[in-house]
């Protein structure tokens, strides 16, 4: 039997599953949280070293469950989740806490490219929108606010990277996560130095890791002293891999014509692919075949706030638990009680950022002494949806859609996939898979060391869907409703955000006598 391992860098834990030919799970661990505490307004920051011990210690704990020889692991892919920052010495030591892809620590940074005209000839080169958690604002950050961390970098890396570079000893990116970071001439696949001049950071191109233009280039072998520290064989090849909306796009078998992806993860991640560059995106980000683009239209408004909700607001679904056991379970029997013809209130699921705005926040609204807590329950698992179809509407005016792969913590939930399904009026289907990430840059390392022979033969393998969800058309009148509705209210709130800002901003002018 030959086995593949898929290495899941997430905003939470790091993942590490081993894998049969035919996809199915034989071991896995995941890590304890990493994240540090925030040292102010909009930092969200771990500990790099940390991390690298943590994807050690769970790659023990994975092979150690398995109980296989490590000889018979063919090959690792890693992903993680894209944007954020990683920055190393010229020794490879870290200089800096890592940086998650909701920091936003760069708001201003990204303001200020807007004010100065620059922001548009960026998106024009990378065929992205710039936000403050990328890697060009991050470093610009470091340059004005901490140059004395700016001058020591040595090696610029996304997260997956870093984990990579532990197993290696090699400093490399891919062209997905780092042209879907915005750090790439998109249409060219190169490293632009016009790019670094308007990000402010022309010193960085000189620090810039070799870089894969696909994810199933090999890009280097577990080195002897990651085998001592992990268990893995010596030698052992690793591959490029690529940001996780690609690898649970490629995990979910969504590469057909018409199929959408939805990753109801940390963030609301929505994927379509063609051969064209679609403007405004989130991200264009090269795709499996050269002249095909992943395109991406996001923001961290997903599965993060259930499972906020979860832990703060969840009291209900807890103690009913207590009586009949499975948490999840209760929690869906009770967003499946509600008729939603008949209730008001609404959620915002913006606990996170980045999303519809820089001041944004959850909310709940219409909420009065009638309202019970599932419908509360109720609200944000449709407000997930909502985000979702606030992102799908912009695809789909773009790309044909007959059928949304759905995946990430929330598609375990039967009851939420309906939402989907009824808000977005498309089919559902969800991948018999717990992790569709870690999956789905095993099947790289597959279709790279020769496991299989190409995606299409790994998709037949190893990739399993469970019976499709249908969309309830009675529903669809209701939706339309309650969506305009919602809509509206983000309209309302964005006057207020507008407002929040200025005062915020006028609150921090110096005083004058």
């Amino acid at each position: 039997m030959k086995y593949l391992m898929g290495l899941d860098g997430g905003n939470t834990s790091v993942k590490a599953v081993i894998f049969n030919e035919k996809g199915e799970t034989i071991a896995s661990a995941r890590s304890k949280a990493f994240r540090f505490e925030s040292r102010g307004k909009g930092f969200a920051e771990f500990g790099v070293d940390e991390l690298g011990d943590l994807a050690y210690s769970c790659i023990r704990e994975a092979i150690y469950k398995a109980n296989i020889d490590t000889k018979d692991i063919i090959g690792i892919g890693v992903t993680s989740f894209g944007n954020g920052l990683v920055v190393l010495d010229k020794d490879g030591n870290s200089i800096a806490p890592g940086a998650f892809s909701q920091d936003y620590r760069a708001t201003d940074i990204v303001e200020k490219f807007k004010a100065d005209g620059i922001l548009d000839r960026i998106n024009e080169i990378t065929k992205g929108s710039v936000f403050a958690g990328e890697p060009g604002p991050i470093l610009r950050w470091f340059k004005e606010y901490e140059p004395h961390v700016y001058e020591k970098i040595g090696s610029i890396l996304m997260f997956k990277d870093y984990i990579v570079y532990r197993l290696t000893g090699v400093i490399s990116t891919d062209a997905n996560n780092f042209g879907g970071s915005n750090m790439l001439h998109t249409e060219t696949l190169e490293y632009s130095k016009e790019l670094l001049e308007l990000y402010g950071i022309p010193e960085m191109y000189d620090k810039l890791p070799k870089l894969a233009l696909k994810p199933t280039e090999i890009v280097g072998i577990v080195t002897e002293e990651a085998s001592m520290k992990t268990g893995l064989s010596a030698g052992t090849p690793v591959v490029a891999g690529m940001m996780d909306v690609f690898a649970c796009l490629i995990g979910a078998g969504a590469t057909g014509e018409g199929v959408l992806t939805a990753v109801g993860g940390s963030w609301s991640i929505n994927l379509a692919h063609s051969n064209r560059l679609i403007p405004n995106a989130s991200a264009n980000m090269p795709y499996l075949r050269k002249g095909e683009y992943l395109h991406a239209s996001w923001s961290g408004a997903s599965g993060s706030n259930y499972e906020w909700f979860t832990k703060v607001l969840a009291g209900e679904a807890k103690l009913q638990a207590g009586e009949k056991g499975d948490f999840f379970k209760v929690l869906d029997e009770l967003v499946a009680s509600v008729d939603i013809k008949k209730v008001n209130v609404f959620f915002h699921p913006f606990a996170a950022q980045p999303s519809v705005h820089t001041e944004a926040k959850a909310n709940i609204f219409n909420a009065d002494l009638n309202t019970t807590f599932a419908e509360i329950a109720y609200a944000v698992a449709e407000g997930i949806a909502f985000i979702h179809k606030y992102h799908m509407d912009f695809l789909r005016s773009y790309v044909n859609a007959k059928k949304v792969r759905f995946t990430g913590g929330t598609a375990r939930s039967r009851v939420i996939g309906q939402i989907f399904a009824n808000v977005l009026e498309l089919p559902v289907e969800v991948v018999d898979c717990e992790e569709v990430g870690a999956l789905g840059c095993a099947i790289t390392a597959g279709v790279a060391t020769g496991v299989y022979k190409d995606f299409d033969d790994a998709f037949e393998k190893a990739v399993k869907v469970l019976p499709v969800i249908n969309p309830n058309p009675e529903t669809f009148k209701t939706y339309h409703r309650r969506y305009k509705e919602w809509t509206l209210l983000v309209e309302v709130m964005t006057a207020y955000w507008d407002k929040k800002k200025q005062i915020e901003a006028k609150a921090q002018e110096p005083t004058t006598v």
